[in-house]
């Protein structure tokens, strides 16, 4: 993944003595972003897992620099929200059954500032619409992060009868990982308004990289490794062409 990323990086010079007379084109873009985690899921039957969304934004600047007519490599500094919820049914606590099945609702939010290196290539291509394939890397520094735990454990004290044990947990998530590599593709469909290019850009994003994210640690309970996985839509404007 490292290494990839470190390739496309070697194609700026490729835009400097491209045939074609170079036109960077420095955008500013901001739109939804939908994200979630996944990874591997447990098969003990122990606890049931439902994962949930989180509903959140991409918002930042971007460079587009022509390779060819057909070609070009686009960078972009993003601010991105990432994570999800996730509803937790147990059936047993600590190897014992539960009088009735608990309940723990969890939240893993965290903030990136992501560096996507992106090609585009134009599939379609004319004076007044385009429609673009996009695909590349990105690594992503957290810049903010919150775990919260919230739930409730029924313990059997008698004939039909329980106890109820509230659980709770929080966190800023300051051991995970401070970097976060993912995968990118997606689309884009140009067109122009009043000799405005504007751009409508859809984006997949799937995480390389575990997170060892916190459960409960009152009861130091193992971690879970999950990874981030988005998709957004953002609208892309320019602010300076012609550079």
């Amino acid at each position: 993944m490292r290494v990839s990323f470190a390739l496309l990086l070697i194609l700026i010079p490729l835009t400097l003595f491209s045939e074609i007379e170079p036109v960077p084109l420095l955008g500013i873009s901001s739109g939804y972003n939908l994200s979630q985690l996944y990874g591997t899921k447990d098969q003990t039957g122990d606890y049931k897992v439902k994962t949930g969304i989180r509903h959140g934004f991409s918002t930042g600047i971007n460079l587009n620099l022509p390779v060819t007519d057909r070609l070009a490599l686009m960078y972009e500094l993003n601010y991105v929200t990432k994570g999800a919820w996730e509803k937790i049914t147990i059936q047993k606590f600590d190897g014992e059954t539960l009088a009735k099945p608990g309940i723990m609702n969890v939240t893993y939010h965290m903030d990136y500032l992501e560096f996507p290196v992106l090609l585009q290539y134009k599939v379609i291509n004319t004076e007044n619409i385009s429609l673009r394939a996009v695909s590349g890397v990105a690594m992503a520094l957290k810049v903010k992060g919150d775990y919260r735990l919230d739930g409730k454990i029924y313990f059997p004290s008698g004939e039909e009868e329980y106890s109820i044990v509230p659980i709770k947990d929080k966190s800023n998530l300051k051991d995970i990982n401070m970097f976060d590599f993912s995968l990118i593709y997606g689309g884009e469909f140009r067109f122009n308004i009043r000799k405005t290019p504007i751009v409508l850009s859809y984006r997949f994003t799937i995480g390389w990289d575990y997170m060892a994210l916190p459960t409960y640690n009152a009861l130091e309970l193992p971690p879970v490794n999950l990874r981030n996985q988005s998709y957004a839509l953002t609208v892309r404007v320019p602010i300076l062409k012609n550079l």
